[in-house]
């Protein structure tokens, strides 16, 4: 036993004896009396920190051995002396070992499905490639070439080639991420630098509703893999586009605190119901798709969350939707992501 405990224990032997003299004083017993009685608590106070301690020892063990990596091999017997597993504790532990070996077949289980879909989509993604590309190319000979009424369903059809395009090219970056096979590489580098970058992808689109960014002065540092956490950012700030009414902003601050990092991204657009903002990182879930943009994919935020967690972050939405306003309330959607 080391530590606080054991010193909070060996104090208490002094105040053992301080107790017997105490005790044999008051009840005015001979000194011999006092001592033994003195010795024979202190021997049973010691008897029993010992018994502790070796009860402590195993339940350290056990708590070592459950701490280690959960996908490794080795059995409670191999970590942890026999002796340690005698007793209830001893049950006690095999029952944790039990659970554990079962925790980490589940986790090799699920990695290797993750795996396997990576894989797969990867092997769709690339088997695609050249039919798309080919798609593409006839599109734009038939955009040319073709009658002048047919012309706007072979611009919907090239708008359905890029959705398709961008949906393999999100679904495979998914699933990398949640198979753990890409290494964020994480470094520091000034926000405003890569929301600028972010902005500059993204102007055009905002001018075809006339959307102003504003964008805080705070020339503040943050800890990211700067290429894939643009990636996050590009999809947020363009849903945030997509949902904000013609003739109006989107606000992008930073806040930085001895714990983490905030990052706001405002949209004043028609906000999101309760009931729906538990669902809105859900691959495939758009809210108001038909009011904003039937094109919708789905698949941004959701592929923005993975990018984020596997980083180290975390966001969340609040949100005021317009049925919910009241009097000269604004209905919005604030984008949260919290960096440490």
């Amino acid at each position: 036993m080391k530590g606080r405990e054991f010193s909070i224990y060996l104090i208490l032997v002094p105040v053992l004896i301080a107790i017997s003299v105490i005790s044999g004083v008051i009840l005015d017993v001979n000194i011999s009396f006092i001592i033994i009685m003195s010795v024979i608590m202190c021997f049973i106070y010691l008897t029993g920190i010992f018994a502790m301690r070796y009860i402590y020892k195993k339940i350290v063990k056990v708590r070592e051995y459950m701490d280690r990596d959960t996908l490794s091999n080795d059995n409670l017997t191999d970590y942890i002396e026999e002796k340690y597993l005698e007793g209830e504790l001893g049950k006690l532990a095999m029952s944790a070992s039990n659970l554990k070996k079962s925790l980490s077949e589940e986790e090799k289980k699920q990695l290797k499905e993750k795996e396997f879909l990576r894989d797969i989509i990867s092997d769709i993604s690339h088997q695609i490639k050249t039919p798309v590309a080919s798609l593409t190319v006839f599109n734009d000979i038939l955009l040319n070439e073709i009658d002048e009424k047919y012309k706007p369903m072979i611009e919907q059809s090239g708008l359905q080639i890029e959705r398709i395009k961008w949906l393999v090219l999100s679904m495979l970056q998914l699933a990398r991420i949640e198979a753990s096979s890409i290494e964020f590489k994480i470094e520091e580098a000034y926000f405003h630098d890569i929301i600028n970058s972010c902005i500059d992808i993204l102007t055009v689109k905002a001018d075809e509703k006339n959307i102003k960014f504003k964008v805080s002065d705070d020339n503040e540092t943050i800890r990211v893999d700067v290429e894939w956490f643009k990636e996050a950012l590009i999809n947020i700030i363009k849903n945030s586009i997509e949902y904000s009414p013609d003739n109006s902003s989107v606000d992008i601050s930073i806040k930085k605190t001895p714990l983490e990092t905030r990052i706001y991204i405002t949209d004043y657009g028609i906000g999101i119901p309760e009931s729906e903002r538990i669902n809105i990182f859900k691959r495939f879930y758009t809210v108001h798709s038909n009011q904003v943009n039937p094109n919708s994919v789905g698949i941004g935020l959701a592929l923005s969350k993975s990018i984020i967690e596997g980083i180290g972050g975390r966001i969340w939405v609040e949100s005021r939707y317009k049925d919910e306003c009241k009097g000269d309330e604004q209905s919005y959607t604030k984008m949260i992501i919290s960096i440490n």
